[in-house]
């Protein structure tokens, strides 16, 4: 069984390329939280294990975690997966707030 691994770093708008972000800035999400990646996942009906242990290597100082995707639930690429999340967890913080207000 092959896998597909989801950092919070790949999705972060304040990360650079070599700090890990996978996509591009304009869809990357500022401080994106694992729980909003796994929310988004199942929003999109993806069966997801959280890992809230795990550190970046590249930041391993950090707190961050990550989601375990089986492959054989995925239908496109990882980056435009990727993006496809960072676009539900778009969404949900404009929802988030508009309730607030």
């Amino acid at each position: 069984m092959s896998k597909l691994v989801i950092w919070t770093v790949n999705l972060d708008k304040k990360k650079s390329r070599s700090r890990g972000r996978k996509i591009p800035r304009r869809f990357a999400v500022p401080n994106v939280k694992l729980q909003e990646i796994v929310d988004a996942c199942r929003d999109l009906g993806i069966e997801v294990q959280v890992e809230r242990d795990k550190k970046y290597p590249r930041c391993w100082w950090e707190e961050s975690g990550r989601v375990v995707i089986k492959k054989e639930f995925i239908k496109e690429t990882k980056t435009k997966l990727m993006i496809e999340i960072s676009k539900r967890i778009l969404e949900s913080r404009k929802t988030k707030t508009k309730h607030k207000k």
